[in-house]
């Protein structure tokens, strides 16, 4: 390892590195801070035989100031892509190092060096840069044994690039920014959402719990897009059923049950999460989710795994897994990696707005919104409700008075 700490060595050494791959090794000041609050303390870059330690803030050496031009590489690849791209802009480039292998379904737990857990522990606010060099670069080498493991995916790129978007515009309060923190190394890859012992993937409707969060712009208000009937119009898309736009995706099943919407849901998702009863196997969406489900099932057991629809996950075979618990695993799969899609497109509309993303929570994306931005907000909706998934907008000066709105 060479360590750089001058702009003379970071131009000189960087010019040595093989141009068709690096493995990139960002670590943060803070262990415990979000990422965007942060700053880089050090980059450890390998092309597979030369490793550089990028010195910017650990005082173990001097530091450097010039950040590295990554679009000299052919592929970038980022141990936490999401958190890296806090501190630089996204390249078309870049890859995720965990999310290529979580997608290959391959094993890939790193041990923290417990040096990390002790400055945790004393909650030391520069942590990183205290740090000693030689230490950063053991836990460096745990990750660079899957250098020649990673392939190119959307699913590698997309997901942090996305999640990153939202991440960085937090929640507006009246106290100011609360952070939101996505982990998409999940079971099915639906992310979780905590930060600071908060679960915003969960946040209650009641009990005010929502009232704190409202727009940063004065004249703004918060906008909810909220997909109607979501894992039915998913699994409509799976087995082949049209579900007609101009009615809820509820209301079209509970017509064909006799039963009104509140017992309609309840049949609803016990047929689709434990499995088709004989009573309402007549109906047709049901009888083709059960021969989805059963076909599934059988491709997998023959192959021992199988991939998820849009970007091609590959789930293996566990002794926990059964037919429904697998076509759950799919059909949360199918939601999230077309979520992911949508938001890629989003971050890449222009309308001058100002807008943005502040939360995404499965079925629905929250919006803190500029009062002159209604196109924009009807351009989102749009886009949202391509290829059949109609979405309903909900507004409000705080989010736990949101109301349903026509625009």
């Amino acid at each position: 390892m060479k360590i750089v700490d001058s702009p003379k060595q970071l131009r000189k050494h960087i010019s040595q590195l093989n141009r068709e791959k690096i493995l990139v090794y960002p670590i943060l000041t803070s262990l415990e801070k979000h990422s965007t609050l942060s700053r880089i303390s050090s980059i450890i870059l390998s092309d597979g035989v030369l490793d550089l330690f990028i010195n910017y803030n650990n005082i173990d050496s001097d530091n450097v100031k010039e950040k590295v031009d990554f679009s000299q590489f052919k592929e970038v690849w980022v141990v936490g892509l999401k958190e890296f791209l806090h501190h630089y802009d996204f390249l078309p480039n870049m890859y995720d190092v965990e999310m290529s292998l979580f997608w290959q379904d391959k094993d890939f737990e790193v041990e923290e060096k417990r040096i990390y857990t002790v400055f945790r522990r004393r909650n030391a606010p520069r942590a990183n840069d205290l740090i000693p060099i030689w230490k950063h670069y053991e836990q460096f080498k745990e990750w660079k044994k899957f250098y020649g493991d990673v392939k190119i995916s959307k699913f590698s790129q997309l997901y942090p690039k996305g999640l990153q978007w939202i991440e960085k515009n937090g929640l507006s309060t009246e106290s100011g920014l609360e952070y939101t923190q996505y982990n998409s190394l999940t079971t099915t890859s639906r992310p979780s959402n905590t930060f600071g012992g908060i679960n915003y993937a969960a946040l209650k409707k009641e009990g005010g719990v929502r009232d704190r969060f409202v727009s940063r712009f004065d004249g703004g208000k918060l906008y909810q897009l909220d997909f109607d009937g979501y894992h039915i119009r998913l699994i409509g898309k799976l087995i082949g059923v049209d579900i007609p736009l101009d009615v809820k995706a509820h209301k079209w099943l509970a017509d064909q049950y006799g039963a009104d919407i509140k017992d309609a849901k309840a049949i609803t998702f016990r047929q689709l999460y434990g499995g088709v009863e004989d009573e309402y196997y007549h109906i047709p969406f049901f009888q083709k989710t059960s021969e989805y489900i059963n076909s599934l099932w059988m491709d997998f057991l023959r192959n021992q795994s199988t991939n998820t629809p849009i970007m091609s996950r590959k789930i293996k075979i566990n002794d926990s897994l059964n037919k429904n618990k697998l076509f759950n695993y799919i059909l949360q799969s199918v939601e999230t990696e077309r979520n992911i899609l949508i938001l890629d497109k989003l971050s890449r509309v222009d309308m001058g707005q100002k807008t943005i993303p502040i939360l995404y929570t499965y079925d629905s994306i929250l919006f803190d919104g500029h009062e002159d931005d209604i196109e924009y907000i009807k351009e989102v909706k749009r886009i949202m409700e391509k290829d059949g998934f109609p979405t309903e907008i909900e507004s409000g000066n705080n989010y736990g008075n949101m109301v349903t709105t026509n625009i």
